[in-house]
């Protein structure tokens, strides 16, 4: 293996990710605002994916064999205000390195969501009719089109996940956590559920799904599904806070922008081709603690270009 691209390489998975595959292989981040510290965050080449020019070619000069494509303007608001900008980083560069990839004989990874759905129903599978109630959501769904169509030995991978952030402030869990750590209680939704699961057990399943001959669309998800509110009561149990310090809201209530209610997913054809189902979403929560007591946080720090 000659090593991996991983686009987006300063978000919450991109950094994530390079720092486990790199216990193993040549990893390669990719973004537009490089971190300052090389020795600190490893290879890293400044691109702007937003740019045809500066993006062409880019697999073929990074010289790698998998692409894990993570870069996107991921919250549902970004996509709502900036439109053209999302379709073109979303969209068109997904579709664009999936054919790079394609063309130098590199294995795929397009990071979808779950929000290609409305939330409705709950328990989708990879078949079920997508139904995005986004921008956001419908920019996925084109791209998952498009980047299949472009290559198509790709995986896309649906994905809800958290963890512990360059920022410190991108993930579910750093949410709860840092209001809990601050002395503040808070609110947690009890109308909205999820299937999320902790970014490190997602690298490994990803990593594990490349090494197969699976291509197209799979839930890599935790799998069960959990309320937002649960899941906080089980992080705050889990790190030594009160759980009756998160207290139960509506999403509604909060929210200006739609978001789908019930977005848990079915992981069968995961399961599968993997063996194994990933841990559930709380149970994530212990590899949570144990990474904030090895310092992945601070590692992560370094990734943080602001």
């Amino acid at each position: 293996m000659t090593g991996w691209l991983v686009t987006g390489g300063t978000g919450l998975l991109g950094a994530n990710a390079l720092i486990d595959l790199r216990q193993g292989v040549r990893a390669v981040g990719a973004a537009r605002n490089v971190p300052e510290d090389a020795d600190a965050v490893g290879e890293f080449v400044r691109v702007d994916l937003s740019s045809p020019a500066d993006r062409r070619g880019l697999v073929a000069r990074t010289g790698v064999d998998h692409v894990l494509h993570t870069a996107a303007i991921a919250t549902i608001e970004g996509c709502e205000a900036d439109p053209d900008a999302a379709y073109e980083l979303n969209v068109r560069a997904s579709e664009d390195l999936a054919a790079q990839a394609y063309s130098e004989g590199a294995r795929f990874l397009f990071i979808s969501t779950d929000a290609v759905f409305d939330g409705r129903d709950g328990e989708y599978t990879e078949s079920d009719p997508t139904s995005p109630i986004s921008e956001y959501g419908r920019g996925k769904v084109e791209a998952e089109k498009r980047v299949l169509d472009a290559n198509p030995d790709a995986i896309v991978a649906r994905v809800n996940f958290y963890g512990w952030s360059p920022t410190g402030t991108r993930s579910l869990a750093e949410f709860f956590f840092n209001r809990l750590s601050s002395g503040a209680d808070v609110g947690g939704f009890t109308d909205v559920r999820v299937s999320t699961t902790y970014v490190g057990h997602l690298v490994t399943a990803l990593r594990e799904l490349a090494a197969t001959d699976a291509a197209g669309i799979f839930h890599v998800a935790a799998a069960d599904g959990v309320s937002k509110y649960d899941f906080g009561r089980a992080l705050a149990e889990c790190f030594g806070f009160d759980p009756a310090r998160v207290n139960p809201v509506l999403s509604t209530d909060v929210l200006a922008a739609p978001r789908g209610a019930d977005l848990r997913l079915r992981t069968d054809r995961l399961r599968a081709a993997l063996g194994r189902d990933l841990p559930a979403s709380t149970d994530g929560l212990l590899s949570l603690r144990a990474d904030r007591d090895a310092g992945r946080p601070q590692t992560l720090k370094n990734f943080d270009h602001s």
